[in-house]
């Protein structure tokens, strides 16, 4: 029975057959299943803004033959804001607190990096700043780390 894809953001852990140039072990993909990309289409990321990856377009029909390669990826929890569940100390005696809002994100090769919330002094705007420099963290307990928040993001403005 063929694999059966769902959409989200993956770590790949073989070659595409038929397409190893373009996507190999260790990468970060993002599968899309929905109109154009069905059955199931890879996305390679391009650009990274604001901690968020944007995938390349149309982006790689995963051929017939090769429906089962989706055994193979490993499900990453989506980018986005989240609350930490367990303090975390560094090196230098930094450290972030329970309940610390972070949001998580990722680099090409589909490590996850977190970048802790903070409030800009002087308070000029009641917003909450993420940097674009983060802490990466290891992929394997990260459920245990991190616990997703809910937010309103505001439609875009036309």
């Amino acid at each position: 029975m063929a694999f059966e894809y769902k959409p989200g953001i993956y770590k790949t852990t073989k070659f595409l057959p038929g397409n190893e140039s373009e996507i190999a072990p260790g990468e970060l993909v993002l599968i899309r299943t929905d109109g154009e990309f069905a059955p199931a289409s890879a996305l390679k990321p391009v650009m990274n803004q604001n901690n968020q990856w944007q995938f390349q377009m149309p982006g790689i029909k995963i051929p017939q033959n090769s429906l089962n390669w989706g055994d193979t990826l490993v499900k990453l929890p989506h980018e986005g804001f989240y609350r930490l569940l367990r303090e975390m100390s560094f090196d230098g005696g930094g450290r972030w607190l329970v309940n610390a809002i972070v949001q998580l994100g990722y680099t090409r090769k589909a490590e996850p990096i977190l970048f802790i919330a903070q409030r800009r002094n002087p308070l000029s705007s009641n917003d909450l700043f993420f940097s674009d420099k983060g802490v990466k963290v290891e992929l394997e307990g990260i459920e245990e780390l991190i616990e997703p928040l809910a937010w309103y993001q505001e439609p875009a403005k036309s």
